[in-house]
Protein backbone atom coordinates (compact mmCIF):
# COMPACT_ATOMS: atom_id res chain seq x y z
CA UNK A 1 0.00 0.00 0.00
CA UNK A 2 1.33 3.44 -0.97
CA UNK A 3 1.35 6.11 1.78
CA UNK A 4 0.66 9.34 -0.09
CA UNK A 5 1.04 11.63 2.95
CA UNK A 6 4.82 11.82 2.47
CA UNK A 7 6.70 13.21 -0.51
CA UNK A 8 8.27 9.80 -1.21
CA UNK A 9 4.90 8.04 -1.10
CA UNK A 10 3.24 10.72 -3.19
CA UNK A 11 6.01 10.51 -5.79
CA UNK A 12 5.58 6.72 -5.93
CA UNK A 13 1.83 7.17 -6.41
CA UNK A 14 2.38 9.63 -9.27
CA UNK A 15 5.01 7.36 -10.86
CA UNK A 16 2.90 4.20 -10.66
CA UNK A 17 0.83 3.38 -13.73
CA UNK A 18 -1.30 0.24 -13.81
CA UNK A 19 -1.71 -0.77 -17.44
CA UNK A 20 -4.85 -2.46 -18.69
CA UNK A 21 -4.13 -6.21 -19.08
CA UNK A 22 -4.01 -7.41 -22.69
CA UNK A 23 -7.40 -8.81 -23.77
CA UNK A 24 -7.59 -12.56 -24.37
CA UNK A 25 -10.31 -15.00 -25.38
CA UNK A 26 -12.15 -17.24 -22.95
CA UNK A 27 -10.50 -20.25 -24.57
CA UNK A 28 -7.02 -18.77 -24.01
CA UNK A 29 -7.93 -17.80 -20.45
CA UNK A 30 -8.99 -21.35 -19.61
CA UNK A 31 -5.79 -22.68 -21.17
CA UNK A 32 -3.63 -20.70 -18.73
CA UNK A 33 -1.99 -22.51 -15.85
CA UNK A 34 -3.44 -21.98 -12.39
CA UNK A 35 -0.63 -19.58 -11.47
CA UNK A 36 -0.79 -17.58 -14.72
CA UNK A 37 -4.54 -17.25 -14.45
CA UNK A 38 -4.26 -16.03 -10.87
CA UNK A 39 -1.75 -13.39 -12.01
CA UNK A 40 -4.02 -12.32 -14.86
CA UNK A 41 -6.99 -11.99 -12.51
CA UNK A 42 -4.86 -10.02 -10.07
CA UNK A 43 -3.78 -7.65 -12.85
CA UNK A 44 -7.41 -7.12 -13.88
CA UNK A 45 -8.53 -6.41 -10.31
CA UNK A 46 -5.60 -4.03 -9.78
CA UNK A 47 -6.34 -2.13 -12.98
CA UNK A 48 -10.05 -1.87 -12.16
CA UNK A 49 -9.40 -0.71 -8.60
CA UNK A 50 -6.34 1.52 -8.99
CA UNK A 51 -5.56 1.98 -12.67
CA UNK A 52 -8.82 3.01 -14.29
CA UNK A 53 -10.21 6.41 -13.33
CA UNK A 54 -13.61 7.46 -14.66
CA UNK A 55 -13.68 11.18 -15.46
CA UNK A 56 -17.27 12.13 -14.72
CA UNK A 57 -18.72 15.52 -15.75
CA UNK A 58 -18.51 16.63 -12.09
CA UNK A 59 -14.83 15.74 -11.99
CA UNK A 60 -14.08 17.56 -15.23
CA UNK A 61 -15.65 20.77 -13.89
CA UNK A 62 -13.66 20.42 -10.64
CA UNK A 63 -10.38 19.73 -12.45
CA UNK A 64 -10.85 22.72 -14.76
CA UNK A 65 -11.56 24.96 -11.77
CA UNK A 66 -8.33 23.81 -10.07
CA UNK A 67 -6.32 24.41 -13.24
CA UNK A 68 -7.71 27.95 -13.62
CA UNK A 69 -6.88 28.90 -10.03
CA UNK A 70 -3.36 27.53 -10.24
CA UNK A 71 -2.86 29.77 -13.28
CA UNK A 72 -4.32 32.89 -11.64
CA UNK A 73 -2.58 32.42 -8.28
CA UNK A 74 0.81 32.35 -10.02
CA UNK A 75 0.47 36.13 -10.46
CA UNK A 76 -1.24 36.98 -7.14
CA UNK A 77 0.62 38.20 -4.09
CA UNK A 78 -2.36 38.32 -1.69
CA UNK A 79 -5.92 36.99 -1.65
CA UNK A 80 -5.08 33.59 -3.15
CA UNK A 81 -8.04 31.75 -4.66
CA UNK A 82 -8.90 28.23 -3.58
CA UNK A 83 -11.46 25.45 -3.90
CA UNK A 84 -13.51 23.31 -1.54
CA UNK A 85 -14.85 19.90 -2.58
CA UNK A 86 -17.69 18.96 -0.24
CA UNK A 87 -20.17 16.10 -0.13
CA UNK A 88 -21.45 13.10 1.79
CA UNK A 89 -19.35 9.91 2.17
CA UNK A 90 -19.15 7.72 -0.92
CA UNK A 91 -19.11 10.53 -3.49
CA UNK A 92 -15.46 10.08 -4.48
CA UNK A 93 -14.09 13.27 -2.90
CA UNK A 94 -10.70 11.91 -1.85
CA UNK A 95 -10.34 10.00 -5.12
CA UNK A 96 -11.07 13.17 -7.08
CA UNK A 97 -8.72 15.27 -4.93
CA UNK A 98 -5.84 12.83 -5.34
CA UNK A 99 -6.44 12.37 -9.07
CA UNK A 100 -6.43 16.14 -9.65
CA UNK A 101 -3.06 16.38 -7.90
CA UNK A 102 -1.63 13.36 -9.72
CA UNK A 103 -2.76 14.63 -13.13
CA UNK A 104 -1.33 18.09 -12.40
CA UNK A 105 2.08 16.73 -11.44
CA UNK A 106 2.26 14.36 -14.42
CA UNK A 107 1.33 17.24 -16.72
CA UNK A 108 4.12 19.37 -15.26
CA UNK A 109 6.60 16.55 -15.79
CA UNK A 110 5.45 15.88 -19.35
CA UNK A 111 5.85 19.53 -20.34
CA UNK A 112 9.20 20.00 -18.59
CA UNK A 113 7.77 22.70 -16.32
CA UNK A 114 10.25 24.16 -13.77
CA UNK A 115 7.88 23.19 -10.91
CA UNK A 116 8.64 19.52 -11.67
CA UNK A 117 12.42 19.97 -11.87
CA UNK A 118 15.03 18.47 -9.54
CA UNK A 119 14.35 19.24 -5.88
CA UNK A 120 10.87 20.58 -6.61
CA UNK A 121 7.56 19.36 -5.15
CA UNK A 122 4.69 20.60 -7.34
CA UNK A 123 1.96 18.94 -5.23
CA UNK A 124 1.61 18.45 -1.46
CA UNK A 125 -1.06 16.21 0.11
CA UNK A 126 -2.04 16.44 3.79
CA UNK A 127 -4.94 14.78 5.64
CA UNK A 128 -6.29 16.68 8.67
CA UNK A 129 -6.27 14.52 11.84
CA UNK A 130 -9.37 14.55 14.06
CA UNK A 131 -9.48 17.33 16.70
CA UNK A 132 -6.41 18.88 15.13
CA UNK A 133 -4.50 21.81 16.63
CA UNK A 134 -2.59 24.27 14.48
CA UNK A 135 0.75 22.80 15.61
CA UNK A 136 -0.39 19.22 14.99
CA UNK A 137 -1.51 20.14 11.47
CA UNK A 138 1.84 21.84 10.89
CA UNK A 139 3.49 18.55 11.89
CA UNK A 140 1.57 16.84 9.06
CA UNK A 141 3.01 19.33 6.57
CA UNK A 142 6.49 18.79 8.00
CA UNK A 143 6.04 15.00 7.74
CA UNK A 144 5.12 15.24 4.05
CA UNK A 145 8.00 17.57 3.25
CA UNK A 146 10.52 15.61 5.32
CA UNK A 147 11.32 18.57 7.60
CA UNK A 148 12.85 17.43 10.92
CA UNK A 149 10.77 18.66 13.86
CA UNK A 150 12.72 19.44 17.02
CA UNK A 151 11.10 19.44 20.45
CA UNK A 152 11.99 23.09 21.09
CA UNK A 153 10.39 24.33 17.85
CA UNK A 154 7.50 26.74 18.43
CA UNK A 155 4.44 27.13 16.23
CA UNK A 156 6.08 30.15 14.61
CA UNK A 157 9.26 28.19 13.89
CA UNK A 158 7.24 25.42 12.27
CA UNK A 159 5.21 27.86 10.20
CA UNK A 160 8.39 29.54 8.94
CA UNK A 161 10.00 26.19 8.11
CA UNK A 162 6.98 24.85 6.21
CA UNK A 163 6.28 28.10 4.33
CA UNK A 164 9.93 28.43 3.31
CA UNK A 165 10.02 24.80 2.16
CA UNK A 166 6.87 25.23 0.04
CA UNK A 167 8.37 28.30 -1.62
CA UNK A 168 11.76 26.65 -2.24
CA UNK A 169 10.09 23.55 -3.67
CA UNK A 170 7.88 25.66 -5.99
CA UNK A 171 4.75 23.92 -4.70
CA UNK A 172 1.78 24.88 -6.85
CA UNK A 173 -0.99 22.74 -5.41
CA UNK A 174 -1.67 22.05 -1.71
CA UNK A 175 -4.32 19.36 -1.18
CA UNK A 176 -5.97 19.33 2.27
CA UNK A 177 -8.13 16.23 2.80
CA UNK A 178 -10.61 15.49 5.64
CA UNK A 179 -11.07 19.22 6.25
CA UNK A 180 -14.38 18.45 8.03
CA UNK A 181 -12.18 17.63 11.04
CA UNK A 182 -11.67 21.39 11.37
CA UNK A 183 -15.07 21.79 13.02
CA UNK A 184 -14.92 25.36 14.32
CA UNK A 185 -16.95 24.58 17.44
CA UNK A 186 -13.55 23.76 18.96
CA UNK A 187 -10.98 26.45 19.70
CA UNK A 188 -7.98 24.41 18.55
CA UNK A 189 -9.64 23.83 15.19
CA UNK A 190 -10.13 27.59 14.76
CA UNK A 191 -6.40 28.03 15.26
CA UNK A 192 -5.68 25.32 12.68
CA UNK A 193 -8.01 27.01 10.20
CA UNK A 194 -6.25 30.33 10.76
CA UNK A 195 -2.90 28.61 10.23
CA UNK A 196 -4.00 27.38 6.78
CA UNK A 197 -4.92 30.94 5.82
CA UNK A 198 -1.53 32.22 7.01
CA UNK A 199 0.27 29.46 5.15
CA UNK A 200 -1.63 30.11 1.94
CA UNK A 201 -0.62 33.78 2.01
CA UNK A 202 3.05 32.95 2.64
CA UNK A 203 3.56 30.45 -0.17
CA UNK A 204 2.63 30.43 -3.83
CA UNK A 205 0.45 27.32 -3.84
CA UNK A 206 -3.25 26.98 -4.58
CA UNK A 207 -5.07 25.37 -1.62
CA UNK A 208 -7.80 22.82 -2.33
CA UNK A 209 -9.88 21.43 0.56
CA UNK A 210 -12.00 18.27 0.55
CA UNK A 211 -14.27 16.99 3.29
CA UNK A 212 -17.66 15.72 4.39
CA UNK A 213 -20.43 18.35 4.42
CA UNK A 214 -17.91 21.16 4.84
CA UNK A 215 -20.72 23.73 4.78
CA UNK A 216 -21.83 22.49 8.23
CA UNK A 217 -18.45 22.72 9.99
CA UNK A 218 -18.49 26.50 10.46
CA UNK A 219 -15.53 26.87 8.12
CA UNK A 220 -17.59 29.20 5.92
CA UNK A 221 -19.42 31.02 8.72
CA UNK A 222 -18.73 34.30 10.52
CA UNK A 223 -15.90 36.72 9.85
CA UNK A 224 -13.32 33.98 9.23
CA UNK A 225 -15.70 32.03 7.02
CA UNK A 226 -16.58 35.16 5.09
CA UNK A 227 -12.99 35.53 3.92
CA UNK A 228 -12.81 31.88 2.90
CA UNK A 229 -16.21 32.05 1.22
CA UNK A 230 -15.12 34.96 -0.97
CA UNK A 231 -11.90 33.32 -2.11
CA UNK A 232 -12.79 29.63 -2.15
CA UNK A 233 -15.31 28.26 -4.62
CA UNK A 234 -17.36 25.37 -3.22
CA UNK A 235 -17.99 22.32 -5.40
CA UNK A 236 -20.49 19.81 -4.01
CA UNK A 237 -20.11 16.16 -5.03
CA UNK A 238 -23.61 14.69 -5.31
CA UNK A 239 -25.05 11.31 -6.38
CA UNK A 240 -25.99 10.91 -10.04
CA UNK A 241 -29.66 11.89 -10.49
CA UNK A 242 -31.88 9.96 -12.88
CA UNK A 243 -34.77 12.27 -13.75
CA UNK A 244 -34.13 13.79 -17.18
CA UNK A 245 -32.97 12.25 -20.45
CA UNK A 246 -29.57 13.94 -20.08
CA UNK A 247 -29.13 12.58 -16.54
CA UNK A 248 -30.02 9.07 -17.71
CA UNK A 249 -27.48 9.41 -20.54
CA UNK A 250 -24.76 10.47 -18.10
CA UNK A 251 -25.58 7.52 -15.83
CA UNK A 252 -25.38 5.22 -18.85
CA UNK A 253 -21.99 6.68 -19.81
CA UNK A 254 -20.73 6.04 -16.27
CA UNK A 255 -21.92 2.42 -16.40
CA UNK A 256 -20.21 1.87 -19.77
CA UNK A 257 -16.92 3.25 -18.43
CA UNK A 258 -17.17 1.11 -15.29
CA UNK A 259 -18.07 -1.95 -17.36
CA UNK A 260 -15.01 -1.47 -19.56
CA UNK A 261 -12.69 -1.09 -16.55
CA UNK A 262 -13.66 -4.56 -15.23
CA UNK A 263 -11.85 -6.29 -18.15
CA UNK A 264 -14.20 -9.30 -18.16
CA UNK A 265 -13.44 -11.56 -21.13
CA UNK A 266 -17.05 -12.37 -22.09
CA UNK A 267 -18.64 -9.02 -21.16
CA UNK A 268 -20.01 -7.47 -24.35
CA UNK A 269 -19.80 -3.64 -24.32
CA UNK A 270 -23.16 -2.17 -23.38
CA UNK A 271 -24.64 -5.37 -21.95
CA UNK A 272 -24.69 -3.69 -18.52
CA UNK A 273 -27.25 -1.08 -19.63
CA UNK A 274 -30.41 -3.20 -19.06
CA UNK A 275 -29.50 -3.13 -15.35
CA UNK A 276 -29.18 0.68 -15.26
CA UNK A 277 -32.32 1.26 -13.18
CA UNK A 278 -31.58 -1.58 -10.76
CA UNK A 279 -28.01 -0.37 -10.24
CA UNK A 280 -29.22 3.16 -9.59
CA UNK A 281 -31.76 1.91 -7.06
CA UNK A 282 -29.13 -0.22 -5.31
CA UNK A 283 -26.54 2.56 -5.09
CA UNK A 284 -28.64 5.72 -4.97
CA UNK A 285 -26.45 7.03 -7.78
CA UNK A 286 -23.33 7.06 -5.57
CA UNK A 287 -20.19 6.38 -7.59
CA UNK A 288 -18.34 4.76 -4.67
CA UNK A 289 -21.12 2.23 -4.00
CA UNK A 290 -21.47 1.52 -7.72
CA UNK A 291 -17.76 0.84 -8.10
CA UNK A 292 -17.72 -1.55 -5.13
CA UNK A 293 -20.86 -3.38 -6.30
CA UNK A 294 -19.52 -3.94 -9.82
CA UNK A 295 -16.04 -4.94 -8.70
CA UNK A 296 -17.39 -7.61 -6.34
CA UNK A 297 -19.63 -8.89 -9.12
CA UNK A 298 -16.65 -8.97 -11.49
CA UNK A 299 -14.56 -10.97 -9.00
CA UNK A 300 -17.36 -13.54 -8.74
CA UNK A 301 -17.53 -13.74 -12.54
CA UNK A 302 -13.79 -14.45 -12.65
CA UNK A 303 -14.03 -17.10 -9.94
CA UNK A 304 -16.95 -19.00 -11.50
CA UNK A 305 -15.42 -18.63 -15.00
CA UNK A 306 -18.52 -17.05 -16.54
CA UNK A 307 -16.50 -13.86 -17.24
CA UNK A 308 -19.63 -11.74 -17.54
CA UNK A 309 -21.75 -9.78 -15.08
CA UNK A 310 -24.83 -11.62 -13.83
CA UNK A 311 -27.49 -8.91 -14.19
CA UNK A 312 -30.09 -11.12 -12.49
CA UNK A 313 -27.94 -10.91 -9.35
CA UNK A 314 -28.62 -7.16 -9.17
CA UNK A 315 -32.35 -7.72 -9.66
CA UNK A 316 -32.44 -10.32 -6.89
CA UNK A 317 -30.57 -8.05 -4.50
CA UNK A 318 -32.91 -5.17 -5.28
CA UNK A 319 -36.00 -7.31 -4.64
CA UNK A 320 -34.48 -8.58 -1.39
CA UNK A 321 -33.89 -5.02 -0.17
CA UNK A 322 -37.36 -3.91 -1.22
CA UNK A 323 -38.93 -6.86 0.60
CA UNK A 324 -36.92 -6.12 3.74
CA UNK A 325 -37.90 -2.44 3.61
CA UNK A 326 -41.58 -3.35 3.18
CA UNK A 327 -41.44 -5.77 6.11
CA UNK A 328 -39.94 -3.19 8.46
CA UNK A 329 -42.37 -0.53 7.26
CA UNK A 330 -45.41 -2.74 7.93
CA UNK A 331 -47.11 -1.74 11.26
CA UNK A 332 -47.09 -4.48 13.87
CA UNK A 333 -50.36 -5.52 15.43
CA UNK A 334 -50.52 -4.98 19.17
CA UNK A 335 -51.23 -8.02 21.33
CA UNK A 336 -53.77 -8.01 24.15
CA UNK A 337 -52.06 -8.94 27.44
CA UNK A 338 -53.06 -12.35 28.85
CA UNK A 339 -55.68 -12.04 31.57
CA UNK A 340 -56.97 -8.61 30.54
CA UNK A 341 -60.67 -7.97 30.34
Amino acid sequence: MIEIATKEGWREHVDTVYERPAPITLKDLRALSFGDRALYNQARARYSQAGAFVRTPQFQVFQNAVRDRVMLNTYRRVGKLGLILSGEPGQGKTTSLVEVGRAHERRRRDTGHPAAGPGKIPVVYVAVPAQCSAKALMHEFARFLGIPVLGRMTYGNLLDAVANALRRCATELVLIDDVHHLDLKYRQNIEASDMLKQLSERCGGTFVYAGIAVEGTGLLDGERGGQIGKRFEVHVAVPFPLNTADEKARWGDLLLAMESSLCLVEQRPGSILPAALSLHSLTGGEIGLLKDLLQFAALRAMEDETETLDLSEFERELRRRQAAAAMYAKPRRSRTPVGSA
